[in-house]
C-alpha cells in the first residue's frame, strides 16, 4: 500500500504543472515552496489513507478468524445435531414399527369383535328368546352401529349375551303376550318358548308355530295338525314333545305354495296347449302302432326248413296252406303275393310288390310320430321366446324393482320348455322302438322271399303240376 505514495506524488505534480499557467509561475516567486507544501500535505494524506487501510485489513483478518471459529463451532453443533437426528430417526422407525404392529393387532381385534357382533346379532335375531325379550339386542345394535374402538365393556357384553343364549337354550318359558296370527291380525294368548329353537303360541284352544325375528312374532301360514296337538299337550303338561321348525316357517310356506297341476298349466300360457295336444296325439298313435306291430310276428326260426319241406311234399298247394296258417306273420302275407306256377322273374316282381305293400303298412304313422317328436320341443322353444319377450316388456314398463312382475313371463318360458322336452323325449324313444320292430319284420320278409325264390326251378311250369 505504501508503494503507491511516490506514484501518487508524481501524478499530482504533473497535474499541477499542467493546470498552473506559465505566467503564474513567473509571477509568483514562491512556487517551489507551495509545491513542497502541497507534496508534504499529499504525503500526510497518503500516510493517513495507508494507516486506515492497514487498520481495515487487521479488522478483516480478525473478523474472518472469528467467522471461521464460529463456522467450526456451528459445524461441530451440526455434527452433534445430525448424530442426534439420526438416533431420533432410528427411534422413530422403531416406534413406527411398534405402532404398526400394535395398530394391526388392534384392527384384528376390532374386526374380530365386529364380525362376531354381526354374527351374534343375526343369531339372536332369529332366537326364540329375543322374540320374548327384544330389548336384549340393543347393546349389540349400538356396538354394531358404533365407529369407536370396542372396549372391554363391549366385549364383555357380547360374551354375556352369548352365555345367556346358551343358558336359555336349556330352559322353557311361558308368558302371556301378543302375536300376529296367520292372517296378520294381532292376537293375545300364551307365548311358548322351548330352548332357543321352539316358539309357539296358543289362543282359545288353537296352537300356532311362530316365526322369530319380528316384534311381535308372527305365526306361520299353516301349522300342521300334529304340531298343534303336540303344542297343546305340552301346555297342559300332558306331553313332552315339541315340534321344531328350523326353517322358521319357510319350509311350511313352500309346501303350501307348491304348484298344482292347474297352476302349472295356467303358468304355461297358450302355447302349452299345442304341446300337450301334440303329446296326446303322439301317445294315441304310439299305442295303436305298438299294438299293431306287437301283434305282427316274425316267422319261426325253422320256417325256411318248413317251407322247403312243404314245397317238396306238395308243391305250391302245400306252401300256400303253410302260409295261410300264419296270418300274423307279415312275411307269410308277402309270400302269398307270388302266383302259383309262375316263373322266377314273375314271382320276384310279385314278391317285391308284396314286400313294398307290407312295408308301407308297417311304417304307416311312424312319420307322424317323428313329426310330433320334432314339433314338441320347437313349440317349447317358441314358448320360451314368447315368455322372455313378455318379461322384457314388463322390465321396460315397470323396471326391475319388483321381480314378481317378470315371473309370469319367466314361468311361461320355463314351463313350455319343460313340457316340450317332456313330450319329445318319450316320443322319440318309442319311435325308435317301433322303427326297430319294423326293421326286424322287414328283414324277416326279405329272408323268406329269398328262400322261396331259391325253391323255384328255372322252369316252374314243369314242376309239381
Amino acid at each position: 500500500m505504501r508503494r503507491i505514495a511516490p506514484l501518487a506524488r508524481l501524478c499530482l505534480f504533473f497535474a499541477l504543472t499542467l493546470c498552473v499557467p506559465s505566467g503564474a509561475w513567473a509571477a509568483d516567486g514562491d512556487a517551489p515552496a507551495a509545491l513542497s507544501d502541497l507534496a508534504r500535505a499529499m504525503d500526510a494524506r497518503t500516510h493517513d489513507v495507508n494507516a486506515l487501510l492497514d487498520l481495515d485489513a487487521e479488522q478483516l483478518r480478525s473478523r474472518v478468524a472469528a467467522l471461521r471459529a464460529a463456522l467450526s463451532a456451528e459445524e461441530a453443533r451440526l455434527d452433534t445435531a445430525t448424530a442426534k437426528l439420526k438416533k431420533l430417526r432410528a427411534q422413530k422407525a422403531a416406534l413406527t414399527r411398534e405402532y404398526d404392529e400394535a395398530a394391526a393387532d388392534m384392527r384384528s381385534v376390532e374386526d374380530t369383535v365386529r364380525t362376531n357382533t354381526a354374527q351374534t346379532l343375526t343369531l339372536l335375531t332369529d332366537s326364540a328368546t329375543t322374540s320374548l325379550i327384544p330389548s336384549r339386542l340393543q347393546p349389540l345394535e349400538a356396538l354394531a352401529d358404533s365407529r369407536a374402538f370396542p372396549g372391554i365393556p363391549a366385549i364383555t357384553t357380547l360374551g354375556a349375551l352369548l352365555l345367556d343364549e346358551i343358558h336359555s337354550g336349556a330352559t322353557a318359558q311361558v308368558t302371556k303376550s301378543t302375536f300376529l296370527g296367520p292372517d296378520g291380525t294381532t292376537r293375545s294368548g300364551l307365548l311358548l318358548r322351548g330352548g332357543a329353537l321352539f316358539l309357539g303360541a296358543t289362543e282359545d284352544g288353537n296352537a300356532f308355530l311362530l316365526t322369530p325375528g319380528s316384534t311381535p312374532p308372527q305365526a306361520v301360514a299353516v301349522t300342521p295338525g300334529q304340531a298343534q296337538d303336540e303344542i297343546l299337550s305340552w301346555v297342559d303338561d300332558a306331553g313332552i314333545r315339541l315340534p321344531l321348525d328350523p326353517a322358521h316357517g319357510a319350509a311350511l310356506s313352500l309346501l303350501q305354495a307348491r304348484r298344482t297341476l292347474a297352476d302349472w298349466m295356467q303358468g304355461g300360457g297358450m302355447l302349452l296347449w299345442p304341446i300337450l295336444a301334440a303329446g296326446f296325439l303322439a301317445l294315441l298313435v304310439i299305442a295303436y302302432k305298438a299294438a299293431r306291430l306287437l301283434n305282427a310276428r316274425p316267422s319261426p326260426k325253422d320256417f325256411s326248413l318248413q317251407l322247403g319241406s312243404a314245397w317238396e311234399s306238395g308243391g305250391w298247394d302245400a306252401v300256400t296252406g303253410l302260409l295261410h296258417s300264419l296270418p300274423r306273420v307279415p312275411a307269410a302275407r308277402v309270400l302269398l303275393w307270388a302266383t302259383p306256377g309262375g316263373d322266377v322273374p314273375q314271382c320276384d316282381k310279385q314278391l317285391q310288390e308284396g314286400f313294398l305293400f307290407e312295408i308301407r303298412r308297417l311304417e304307416s304313422m311312424l312319420g307322424f310320430i317323428a313329426v310330433m317328436a320334432a314339433i314338441a320341443p320347437l313349440l317349447g322353444l317358441l314358448g320360451t321366446v314368447t315368455g322372455m319377450i313378455d318379461s322384457f316388456q314388463a322390465i321396460t314398463i315397470f323396471g326391475t324393482a319388483n321381480p314378481r312382475i317378470m315371473s309370469s313371463g319367466i314361468s311361461e318360458a320355463l314351463i313350455t320348455t319343460q313340457a316340450g322336452l317332456g313330450v319329445a323325449i318319450p316320443v322319440i324313444v318309442m319311435h325308435h322302438f317301433l322303427k326297430q320292430r319294423v326293421q326286424t319284420l322287414a328283414g324277416d320278409m326279405e329272408q323268406l322271399c329269398a328262400a322261396l325264390l331259391a325253391l323255384l326251378p328255372s322252369d316252374s311250369g314243369d314242376a309239381h303240376e
